[in-house]
């Protein structure tokens, strides 16, 4: 009997002692290790806080996830907690980290203390942290050129991670407005030249705006580092400032299609007002430097007529009739020919004589003629 009630309190006891956790099917975490506690969507019986020191494993990087199995997850945490049972309602629980956008006036700030001036963020880094208030810390900075490296690690308690800039630290000029930015770049590459402002600004108030040295992006563009200053001296924002550069100039353009080897004339060419800024072709300003001129490429009706697909002219046409000599001690010859080939002077071609059909051969000349050295049928 005493057997009896001694085995019926402890099954009583067991029952009271036992606990019991619920799996999630999805998660989002927010600190370095994925708890318990994170997977657990109902628990009875066991205390949060020692919930929240089960680690079962890694965070993913920040807006990543992975897939954990959740069998592998019970029977980790029912070995580990006495009389816990687990219990799931999927077999695998997806775990993702969860992401916030990093203030850059953070590293900004860092990156100034250490340079001991303003600098300008020329990639403007997405940096995604899995915490959102954290110290910056620079561990190292590079130079290559005029361009500064610099690996920053970001930290929130025992949590870190990090990640690379660049930055420049010279100004080209500081001005009171946005409009202001166009005219200090205009002044650093040159007369002639306009920008148009493609990037939203920032909505805020500042004091004054820093400008660094304009670069020039692969899309064409002009990409120009900001930074947008309180009357306290400090960045409140940094910005890259995108331009869509024009350079006008009156250029030679096709009047209507021309076709290879075609000779170019006045009729054929016409002058055209052109944004010429991102144009790599080799153009002409003059008509008069391309009449006479071969084609040696198509061009189409408006279209910018290109130096490099011009040549001059052979100074001898296929076809054409010439006169031609023959020079002995005593005698010159002359006949007339046809040049059977182009040619230019001080090139052998081949000619054939007008009145008998003879091919000969012979060197052009100025004028042009044909000085025969040798011939036959």
């Amino acid at each position: 009997m005493k057997a009896f009630t001694f085995a019926l309190i402890f099954i009583l006891g067991v029952i009271a002692l036992s606990s019991t956790l619920t799996l999630k099917s999805y998660a989002i975490v927010s600190g370095k290790y994925v708890t318990l506690y994170d997977l657990a969507s109902t628990f009875d019986g066991v205390s949060a806080q020692r919930l929240k020191k089960f680690v079962v494993a890694f965070s993913p990087q920040p807006g990543n996830s992975y897939v954990i199995n959740s069998n592998v997850v019970k029977i980790q945490a029912e070995r580990e907690i006495k009389w816990l049972k687990v219990s799931s309602i999927s077999n695998e629980i997806k775990i993702t980290s969860k992401v916030f956008v990093m203030d850059l006036s953070k590293i900004q700030e860092a990156l100034a203390q250490k340079m001991k001036t303003h600098v300008f963020l020329t990639n403007l880094p997405s940096v995604e942290t899995p915490f959102a208030i954290c110290s910056v810390n620079v561990k190292n900075i590079s130079k290559i050129g005029r361009n500064y490296f610099a690996l920053l690690e970001l930290k929130q308690n025992e949590m870190n991670m990090y990640v690379n800039v660049n930055f420049e630290t010279t100004s080209i000029g500081s001005v009171k407005s946005v409009e202001g930015v166009a005219k200090v770049v205009i002044s650093t590459i040159g007369k002639g030249v306009t920008l148009s402002l493609k990037s939203n600004v920032p909505n805020l108030n500042f004091d004054r705006i820093e400008v660094g040295k304009p670069v020039n992006s692969p899309a064409r563009l002009i990409v120009v580092p900001v930074n947008f200053i309180s009357s306290s001296n400090k960045v409140k924002a940094s910005a890259l400032l995108e331009y869509i550069p024009h350079e006008y100039e009156n250029v030679v353009v096709a009047a209507q299609n021309i076709h290879y080897g075609q000779k170019l004339t006045r009729h054929s060419l016409k002058i055209k007002r052109l944004d010429v800024y991102s144009t790599t072709t080799l153009y002409s300003t003059s008509i008069d430097d391309c009449i006479g001129k071969m084609s040696t490429w198509s061009f189409r009706q408006e279209q910018i007529i290109s130096l490099a697909g011009l040549k001059l002219p052979p100074d001898v046409i296929a076809s054409q009739i010439l006169m031609a000599y023959i020079s002995y001690p005593s005698m010159t010859v002359t006949t007339f020919v046809r040049a059977m080939q182009n040619g230019n002077i001080g090139q052998v071609i081949p000619v054939r004589n007008v009145e008998n059909g003879y091919m000969l051969y012979g060197m052009v000349e100025k004028g042009p003629k044909i000085r025969v050295y040798s011939g036959g049928d």
